[in-house]
């Protein structure tokens, strides 16, 4: 119905809206950005996405966020008053942890990176490590000459890394001169607003600095990937054309929805603006309009009035 148009919503007659949201049967909303800021609650979205669950639609979370399990995601959402179970929560984290399962890899995993990761490959019995907060105290030539490098691993993976520095590039890029070993990421979200005038680095710019150093593309297992619900879509529990996406960030969760054939519906309350809409669309040749929503509203608060 409104394809691609990034419709505002509040500015469309309200019956057009709810016969729209007719369609929808599954909805797959982001955390941060959509649900929360980091450590709150985004007003009005708790209402919105318990009302949503208790209409009877099928409500999950996919985030790019691999800092927690999804264990502790849902346990940090149900603090804040989202009725939601761990089951109903995916992560960038098990995303590469189901990957690499599915491949039924052997070898070890160097992990750049926040231990849900590992522990998401724990689960799935696969071995990883990654190395704590190493401080570069000899040149990096001889840092590199003396560094040990596992032959054993098969597979480098980076993810949001609050310690990430120049040994851990350095053993990264040392890794994957290795063609046969695989590069994997997490996300490509390079930064987060975390207040006016502020923000903090994403995995998207730890990714991006070792694929400059290698030269090598990183397959990339979070939004925008399909392969993180491909799962859902196979035995059915999500269907492409009613299953709706609700994200704030155009080159991940726009795109993911894109990608995966679902509706898609962008919030202004974290890291895209509209204004970046409106560029893509009047930019020439329109290369990104993968990238554009179907439609619009300043907050999923917003959408609280369609649902009564």
């Amino acid at each position: 119905m409104f394809k691609r148009t990034c419709t505002d919503l509040t500015k469309i007659p309200k019956e057009k809206v709810r016969q729209w949201l007719t369609t929808i049967e599954s909805v797959i909303f982001d955390a941060d950005g959509v649900l929360w800021h980091l450590n709150r609650p985004i007003d009005g979205a708790v209402e919105t996405f318990n009302m949503i669950k208790s209409s009877g639609r099928q409500a999950l979370v996919a985030t790019n966020h691999s800092g927690l399990l999804t264990k502790d995601l849902a346990a940090k959402a149900n603090q804040f008053g989202y009725e939601i179970q761990e089951e109903q929560i995916l992560s960038s984290a098990l995303s590469v942890a189901r990957f690499l399962s599915s491949k039924g890899f052997k070898k070890k995993a160097y992990i750049v990176g926040e231990s849900a990761i590992v522990d998401e490959l724990a689960k799935e019995n696969i071995c990883s490590f990654s190395v704590g907060k190493e401080k570069l105290l000899k040149p990096m030539e001889q840092f590199a000459k003396d560094m040990y490098l596992d032959p054993e691993v098969g597979a480098v993976i980076i993810g949001k890394d609050e310690g990430f520095n120049v040994p851990k590039i350095i053993r990264a890029s040392s890794y994957l001169q290795e063609p046969k070993v695989l590069f994997l990421g997490t996300c490509l979200d390079t930064a987060y607003p975390v207040g006016k005038n502020r923000m903090i680095v994403g995995a998207g710019a730890m990714v991006a600095a070792v694929k400059a150093i290698t030269g090598r593309m990183p397959l990339i297992l979070g939004k925008p990937n399909p392969l993180m619900v491909d799962q859902l879509l196979q035995c059915g529990v999500l269907k492409r054309e009613s299953t709706l996406m609700v994200g704030d960030t155009l080159y991940t969760d726009m795109l993911f929805a894109s990608n995966c054939g679902f509706q898609s519906l962008f919030v202004g309350t974290g890291v895209s603006t509209l204004k970046e809409v409106h560029q893509i669309c009047n930019s020439e040749g329109h290369s990104k309009m993968d990238m554009v929503p179907d439609t619009y509203l300043p907050s999923l608060g917003h959408l609280q009035e369609f649902l009564c």
